[in-house]
C-alpha cells in the first residue's frame, strides 16, 4: 500500500547571464505516493531533474533542487475531497515568548 507524503523543496534558479545580483530560491510543495518515508528521497531526486531553458530576459535558465526541506505524511484521504485537506503541518517553536497580532 502507498503513502501520501507532502514534501517541501527547495529549487535554486541560475542564470546566465544573471540580470539580477541575487541567487533565486523557490520553495514548493508537492504531493508524493511512496511505499515509506524512506522511499521519498529517491523517488523526489529521480524526478526533478535540472531543468534548462531560455527565461523572458534570454538568459539561459537551470532550475536544480538544492534540498528536500522537510517530509510530512498525509493523513487524509485525496480521494474524498481536496477542499481543507492538510498537505503540510511544521511546528515554530520559539525560546522566547511571542505575541502576534491577529492579521485577520
Amino acid at each position: 500500500m502507498e503513502n501520501i507524503y507532502s514534501v517541501k523543496l527547495l529549487f535554486e534558479h541560475i542564470s546566465s547571464p544573471e540580470s539580477m545580483p541575487n541567487k533565486t530560491f523557490e520553495e514548493t510543495i508537492n504531493i508524493v505516493r511512496a511505499a515509506k518515508i524512506e522511499d521519498v528521497d529517491g523517488l523526489v531526486k529521480e524526478h526533478f531533474k535540472d531543468v534548462t531553458y531560455t527565461n523572458a530576459f534570454g538568459e539561459i535558465t537551470t532550475i536544480k533542487l538544492v534540498m528536500i526541506l522537510d517530509i510530512f505524511e498525509l493523513v487524509d484521504s485525496l480521494e474524498k475531497s481536496l477542499e481543507f485537506v492538510e498537505v503540510y503541518s511544521h511546528h515554530i517553536i520559539l525560546d522566547d515568548e511571542v505575541f502576534i497580532e491577529k492579521g485577520y
